[in-house]
């Protein structure tokens, strides 16, 4: 399914990836009903896990495309940074290999095998570090990790699909295939077969929105309105709690139709739009004018809220602990999980993060100050991923993300070039993955056959995904008509990234002189206003993150969604009642997603098979 996946990414802007557990469910399901037995659940556990990693792992490999297709764009060209690319992200713009689209060339020998490198290293650090952090959080401090049992319980109860009788879950999941079959010929299907045999696909509804800007004008100037075609998204509003989605519509009608013409456009806040602007223009000089800004203090104050509200249980837990008697537990693990001693481990990360922060501070960035990197790597990393770890052991869920870090670091290291902007720093978060190892230990699967699945799966994806990639880039240019999203967002995504890369040059940065303090400030203020205000009404805190979220955005994006919420809301609740809906939302929807996710492998076997063909002359 990892060429199906892709392909959709580039046609649809959807990823197929969530329907590949369901797909391994059913094709082994299929082999052990046929075999006269069942798959148990840490077996289960196991594919699950192993086919959505696989399938979605495909879409990392997109960077080798994005930047052979923008170290040739007017952007890079007009902002002076095409030549500027490092030789360990793409060849230059001039290369063979990108002329001829072939990821399979010597051009591309050093950006993949520094890629490898990296990658390899990565999986060292994440999987030692995870583990550490979880003997940590849930031997020694005894964290009880309440979302982990839900997760085993799903795997429990798709193992009881293995059997011989037939559950309401595939009767749901095959309503919801069909339906996404339906639906996938129809929005990507029909363009993709049809741009087989045409230089212009044929799209019955266009891909991926329809913009409505150049109307919204006349009653709105600076308002935007891109009525989004992947109706798909309906399955989203179903399964999304109903008031984010309203509240998030209502702030997102609100700053088109009232904050941007009547206030911001009337007081000369938004002063380069200019009639005519579509969605994608109007949306990039709005952002410079003013949202950007306000976007900033946005997620400040989510980080603020964020703290506020997860402090007092954090605080709570920790009372009621010290209440109870003998809950301290110990390091030494438990028989028969498949353990590892933890300074193997450690130094196993230890090896990771020097030879990482080594590699980019030699061949990398060089000249880029080496305290920022050693700050990052050995005092960042551990003290953030231990936060996390324990807010999951706690929570269920992180505490808080410190936005806009790299572009603060990069500031205050008064580091000018643009090669730091393409690495990888070493500011990463372990803690999210303790929950896997706490999972692993419910379902009862060894910790041994988790590294052995990932030392078994990962050669195999770094071969295939840069294969697939070849291929599909062969098939057509990228972006190009046949793949409406890229050729639709891909430019837009040119000019953006420009604006970042040459944000830190001195006196000629359009994205410096866009952040404005003042703005910024608006942004914070008015996030925390209308928390408290909520509050105060004594509402739920769902609809902050509904509102705040929504005001900035294109309410036309999320009308595939909103009617989703009213029909599930309305009608299905009515019809079904509102605990057996519930249990339907997630299967039909994975139903859903696997449908459109075959017609997606459908088509791009038939493309690739159609590029094969040589017609010759006699």
């Amino acid at each position: 399914m990892m060429p199906g996946s892709i392909y959709l990414t580039l046609v649809s802007g959807q990823s197929g990836a969530g329907a590949a557990p369901w797909v391994a469910v059913i094709l082994f399901t299929e082999l052990a009903r046929r075999s006269f037995t069942t798959a148990r659940r840490q077996e289960l556990y196991m594919l699950l896990g192993l086919t959505g990693a696989a399938v979605g792992s495909g879409n990392q490999y997109r960077g080798f495309i994005w930047y052979a297709y923008f170290v040739n764009t007017p952007q890079a060209a007009s902002y002076e940074i095409a030549d500027k690319i490092p030789f360990w992200i793409a060849p230059a713009k001039d290369a063979i290999a990108i002329a001829e689209r072939s990821l399979l060339h010597m051009d591309w020998f050093w950006p993949i095998a520094i890629f490898l490198i990296t990658k390899l290293l990565a999986e060292i650090r994440y999987v030692s570090a995870g583990y550490f952090l979880f003997r940590l959080t849930a031997d020694l401090e005894r964290l009880p990790y309440p979302m982990a049992p839900i997760e085993a319980q799903g795997a429990t109860a798709l193992a009881e699909t293995t059997g011989r009788t037939e559950t309401w879950r595939w009767r749901v999941f095959s309503i919801g295939s069909m339906a996404g079959l339906i639906w996938g010929f129809i929005y990507i299907g029909v363009p993709s077969l049809t741009g087989v045999m045409m230089s212009q696909p044929i799209q019955i509804l266009k891909i991926p929105f329809i913009d409505f800007t150049s109307i919204v004008e006349r009653v709105a100037p600076t308002g935007v309105f891109a009525l989004s075609t992947d109706f798909g998204q309906m399955l989203t509003g179903f399964v999304l709690p109903f008031p984010i989605i309203m509240t998030e519509f209502i702030g997102a009608l609100f700053t088109q139709l009232v904050l941007n013409p009547r206030i911001l456009y009337r007081f000369e806040i938004l002063h380069q739009w200019r009639p005519g602007l579509d969605v994608r223009a109007t949306g990039l000089f709005n952002g410079l004018d003013f949202w950007i800004s306000y976007g900033m203090g946005k997620s400040f104050s989510f980080a603020i809220v964020g703290i506020a509200t997860s402090l007092p249980m954090l605080l709570k837990f920790r009372k009621t602990r010290q209440a109870r008697t003998g809950t301290r537990g110990s390091l030494q693990p438990p028989p028969g999980r498949g353990d590892f001693p933890l300074w193997l481990m450690g130094g196993l990360w230890l090896f990771g993060m020097a030879a990482f922060v080594h590699l980019v501070h030699v061949y990398m960035v060089p000249n880029f100050p080496l305290v920022f990197l050693l700050g990052f790597a050995f005092l960042y990393t551990p003290i953030n991923s231990y936060i996390t770890a324990r807010t999951y052991g706690i929570l269920g869920r992180d505490l808080f993300e410190i936005p806009y870090l790299h572009e603060t670091a990069f500031i205050l290291s008064r580091y000018e070039e643009v090669d730091i902007w393409f690495v990888h720093l070493p500011d990463e978060d372990y803690g999210r993955g303790t929950q896997r190892w706490r999972v692993l230990e419910l379902t009862g699967t060894t910790f041994t056959s988790n590294i052995a699945a990932h030392l078994l799966l990962m050669p195999i994806l770094l071969v295939s995904g840069i294969i697939v990639w070849h291929f599909v880039w062969k098939l057509a240019p990228i972006p190009s008509a046949q793949y409406p999203f890229a050729q639709t967002w891909w430019p837009i995504h040119a000019t953006t990234e420009c604006l970042w890369k040459t944000s830190l040059r001195d006196g000629n940065s359009q994205m410096l002189q866009a952040v404005r303090g003042g703005y910024v400030a608006a942004g914070f203020t008015a996030s925390l206003a209308i928390y408290g205000l909520l509050w105060v009404a004594k509402l739920p805190s769902m609809w902050f993150y509904g509102i705040v979220g929504g005001i900035g955005a294109d309410p036309g994006m999320m009308i595939p969604k909103v009617l989703g919420a009213l029909i599930g809301r309305f009608y299905m609740i009515k019809r079904f009642g509102l605990k057996r809906w519930f249990m339907f939302n997630p299967v039909l929807a994975a139903g859903f997603t696997c449908g459109v996710g075959l017609v997606g492998m459908g088509t791009v076997a038939i493309a690739l098979v159609s590029k094969a063909v040589i017609v010759k002359p006699f």
